[in-house]
């Protein structure tokens, strides 16, 4: 009785496991908005919208990184890089040192 019972509580264990793992994998859509348009008409001849989006920066991190790809050549004039910038920061930003 007992192992029968061990038996059904590690098949409950896993099979929890596992919809937590499939939960985890699954991301959902960014938010919509002109700085996800811009990211994805200026950005995505360099990286996937993935790539831009998977890192959470500072507002002075994401700053950086703009100004650093319109140095490398991504075409956004000065109003669209601070439409941007302020996407990137509202729904990608995180605090001072939890950069990651």
């Amino acid at each position: 009785m007992l192992t029968k019972n061990l038996s059904r509580l590690v098949l409950l264990l896993a099979a929890a496991g596992t919809c937590t793992m499939a939960a985890g994998q699954q991301r959902s859509a960014p938010p919509p908005g002109p700085g996800l348009k811009l990211i994805n008409e200026r950005c995505a001849f360099c990286h996937t919208t993935a790539q831009v989006l998977r890192v959470r920066k500072t507002p002075e991190a994401w700053r950086t990184t703009v100004r650093l790809m319109v140095d490398r050549g991504a075409e956004l004039s000065p109003s669209e890089e601070k439409v941007m910038i302020n996407y990137l920061n509202t729904h990608f930003g995180v605090r001072k040192g939890k950069q990651r």
